[in-house]
């Protein structure tokens, strides 16, 4: 039998498919119209569309958060997010499609202000709040260029969550989010989502991709955070070791002046360790996820990977091409692998570098169904193992 985690004893849970690749509605469950609460999804929507998001000079943004678990009641999206480096210009794009397990009346609303309907009450919820908690948009936030990040050009610092107009968000309710970058964009970026577990009989996991064509990808520093789902996160061919430093390719280049040999990223080259990059992409306690990492080869990299669940257990910890000259591995147990990639040389700090950890909390069995049709209240659904992380080239 295999060894189950906290999250396994807390309750099963299935999967949504991973990514949200399919644009078909699903506002349905089987029989169109069927009356009982059943899965809902609509159509993907577009609500912002190719709004200015400087990368470079005036108004360059720096640092982007997409989702966040609920606050007061309210602004968890609770569902998938997809993060694609896709804008050969400096435009930001954000499509949501909502969902709700409920029944049409509840879900749609009747047209009148007493039953508006879950759906018409969420919302995108994109504001810049200086580092304060999210709030009730007001009529003058609404109208403010400067808090509403969706007026004149996208600001640093906005946040993009979900808020539902009303009480308080239902619990079965959530909405996924896909956010379109420009491929030049090198900010931090700050990704989160938790599972949509309120419904016992059709507990929904959030799944996390982050992706690019080519040499596209994630490109900067920043963090993910999930519960159960399966995340595929793509980093840029092209990563920067110290993607905050302008110092970056002078350090790569750096001659000692004393000896006139090369020593990359030397303390004296103008990138001090505090400006390499950081990533840090996990499913937090007590949850388990399946995590795919694809990092670029011949970069400066600290990769550590783990499945930290109580041993033993069935899950998997994998660093792909950890061998030979190019890489040293530091740590090499199942559930546990760390290495060095590419170190530059005895003026380098030893493990410093880009700095990557990929994390599952936990191990253990999850049940799911893997389309919302595929539900009933009678189906039995498929069952899997999570917990498995790895990162690897050209895997993605």
């Amino acid at each position: 039998m295999k060894n189950l985690s906290t999250a396994t004893i807390l309750g099963l849970a299935l999967l949504t498919p991973l990514g949200c690749s399919d644009d078909t509605p699903s506002d349905t469950t089987n029989d169109p119209n069927q009356t009982g609460s059943h899965p809902q999804l609509t159509e993907w929507e577009t609500v912002v569309d190719k709004l200015a998001f400087p990368t470079s000079g005036d108004g360059k943004i720096d640092r982007l958060t997409v989702g966040r678990k609920e606050y007061n009641m309210n602004f968890a999206n609770r569902g998938d997010i997809e993060v694609m480096f896709d804008q050969t210009t400096d435009v930001i794009t954000i499509e949501m499609r909502k969902y709700d397990f409920s029944d049409n009346l509840t879900a749609k609303g009747d047209g009148t202000e007493d039953n508006e309907g879950t759906f018409n009450r969420m919302e995108l919820w994109a504001y810049n709040m200086n580092g304060s908690a999210p709030t009730k948009p007001t009529a003058a936030d609404r109208a403010d260029p400067a808090k509403n990040c969706t007026l004149g050009t996208w600001k640093n610092g906005c946040s993009v969550y979900v808020y539902y107009d009303g009480q308080s968000q239902p619990v079965r309710s959530g909405v996924d989010l896909r956010v379109h970058l420009p491929i030049a964009w090198r900010g931090e970026l700050n990704v989160q989502t938790e599972d949509n577990d309120g419904e016992a009989s059709y507990p929904r996991r959030s799944n996390i991709t982050i992706s690019g064509e080519g040499d596209a990808g994630w490109c900067g520093s920043g963090s993910v955070k999930m519960s159960s789902g399966v995340a595929e996160i793509r980093l840029c061919r092209n990563l920067e070791v110290a993607p905050t430093c302008a110092a970056n390719e002078a350090c790569a280049n750096y001659i000692d002046p004393v000896t006139m040999e090369p020593a990359a990223w030397d303390m004296a080259c103008g990138c001090s360790p505090m400006q390499y990059g950081q990533m840090r992409i996990e499913a937090v306690a007590p949850w388990a996820a399946d995590i795919t990492v694809d990092a670029p080869d011949g970069l400066w990299l600290n990769a550590n990977v783990a499945n930290m669940g109580p041993k033993p257990n069935d899950c998997t910890a994998t660093l792909d091409s950890c061998t030979g000259s190019k890489c040293t591995l530091n740590n090499d147990e199942p559930q546990l692998k760390s290495g060095e990639f590419n170190y530059p040389g005895g003026a380098a700090a030893p493990g410093a570098g880009f700095n990557l950890t990929v994390q599952s909390a936990g191990c253990g069995d999850f049940d799911f169904f893997a389309e919302p049709d595929d539900w009933a209240a009678d189906a039995t659904p498929k069952v899997e193992l999570r917990g498995d992380v790895k990162v690897c080239t050209g895997c993605l």
